[in-house]
């Protein structure tokens, strides 16, 4: 199984007092938590996997920075970020199809590892080939990632064993 994560994990946080962002939404902050959150579901699946005997291979990947519609579909082609992205992309970016490739190598090579996490190995994690990618302490610690998953079968009313 792999999740998509994103760069934006590193500065992601889990309210777990306000999960659904009902107080105080932005989209980046959103983003963030939704980012950081699959990749601490994935580490967390496989720690389960381990455990029980599952027989799972659970791990994540992003894309870096692919070059697709996701900030004018969500914060819009007129505000600073886009404009940066616009410009930035030539030098930092790579196509959308070169972002699907961590994705696909960790769901589909023989080197990709349970609880690996694969990004491009350019500059910044931003473009490249895949390889394995920085995992923030924040998506590691074992706590907070047990905590979301009992959360979640709580809020959705599925318990996972």
């Amino acid at each position: 199984m792999v999740n998509l994560s994103s760069l934006m994990h590193r500065m992601g946080k889990i309210h777990f007092d306000d999960l659904q962002l009902e107080h105080g939404y932005t989209p980046n902050k959103a983003y963030g938590q939704s980012k950081l959150a699959m990749l601490m579901f994935a580490l967390e699946l496989q720690r389960r996997s381990d455990a029980n005997g599952w027989g799972l291979m659970s791990n994540a990947a992003h894309p870096g920075y692919a070059r697709t519609e996701l900030i004018s579909n969500g914060p819009g082609s007129t505000g600073f970020m886009w404009y940066l992205s616009r410009l930035l992309e030539p030098a930092v970016s790579h196509s959308a199809a070169a972002g699907a490739l961590p994705t696909l190598y960790a769901a589909t090579s023989p080197k990709a590892k349970a609880s690996g996490y694969y990004g491009p190995d350019g500059f910044s994690e931003l473009k490249g080939s895949p390889a394995p990618a920085n995992i923030s302490a924040r998506a590691n610690d074992v706590a907070p990632a047990a905590r979301l998953w009992d959360v979640s079968e709580k809020l959705t009313g599925v318990r996972f064993a």
